[in-house]
């Protein structure tokens, strides 16, 4: 009788077990899915179920992370990626991304530690050197910047041509010298971004996306954004709230000149 009985809860508890990687894989998937097609809120809910589902799977606190990073919400986005670490501390792109993360909010110094920790786990990796190389460069350590730099283009990171000219110079000329991280005028003007003859000068695709991700609207929340137009005037379509109530418009972006870029006129910027 008590084989029986021991069988019969072997075969409970392995069921419930497959029950429950079923429903996270599932979960998982979905996920996935909705943040291929831009749904990151669903995304978010998807991960955050699989979590309710296994608390300890590192890879859905992961997922999560990088679904609040996309939009905006970089202190939440944080605190998953903290919880992923401490889960499974030796996946390298956790703490490459939580280092963009921190770059992207100004936490130069805690950036690079999460950066030189990836490399640690990852020798090869080539983004992790090119963004301390970044780094670096804000901080003004321009030898440092330089050796990360040309690690990164050894590793296969496609360099731009005038950071590694740079580096050969020894006035360090081309060099970064007035990040964009760091949006702090609002403009003047009230057309300023919203007219095409006015647009703002962010001189890259890579400036422009990060530009996007740290506005917020009037009534401070995250901007969504849809590029409509890819070139050197881009047009980007953005949806969100001012006195509560939806509003959709459209922001003009100057790819071609990187000329000290402001708040546009009546929203905020991520603090």
């Amino acid at each position: 009788m008590k084989q029986l009985i021991l069988c019969f809860i072997f075969i409970t508890s392995s069921t419930a077990m497959f029950a429950q990687e079923r429903a996270l894989e599932k979960n998982h998937q979905e996920g996935i899915d909705k943040a291929k097609q831009g749904d990151y809120i669903g995304a978010i809910a998807s991960f955050t179920k699989a979590i309710e589902v296994l608390p300890m799977d590192a890879y859905a606190w992961y997922n999560r992370g990088m679904a609040k990073n996309m939009i905006g919400e970089y202190l939440d986005a944080l605190d998953d990626f903290g919880t992923c670490i401490g889960i499974n501390p030796a996946y390298g792109k956790v703490w490459y991304n939580r280092g963009l993360t921190r770059m992207y909010i100004g936490q130069y110094d805690r950036a690079i530690i999460d950066l030189t920790q990836a490399i640690q786990i990852e020798r090869e990796y080539a983004g992790a050197y090119y963004y301390r190389a970044y780094l670096y460069e804000l901080k003004g350590l321009f030898d440092f910047a330089c050796t990360d730099y040309q690690n990164a283009q050894a590793k296969g990171y496609p360099v731009p041509a005038e950071k590694l000219a740079a580096c050969r110079d020894t006035s360090y000329n081309g060099l970064i010298k007035h990040p964009l991280l760091f949006l702090t005028k609002e403009s003047s003007m009230r057309c300023y971004g919203t007219k095409k003859r006015n647009p703002i000068h962010v001189g890259s695709t890579d400036n422009m996306e990060i530009y996007l991700r740290l506005l917020r609207s009037p009534d401070g929340k995250y901007v969504y954004h849809k590029v409509i137009e890819q070139g050197e005037l881009s047009v980007v379509e953005i949806t969100y709230t001012k006195h509560g109530k939806k509003k959709i418009d459209l922001i003009y972006f100057d790819l071609s000149v990187l000329d000290d870029p402001k708040i546009i006129k009546g929203f905020k910027t991520f603090k």
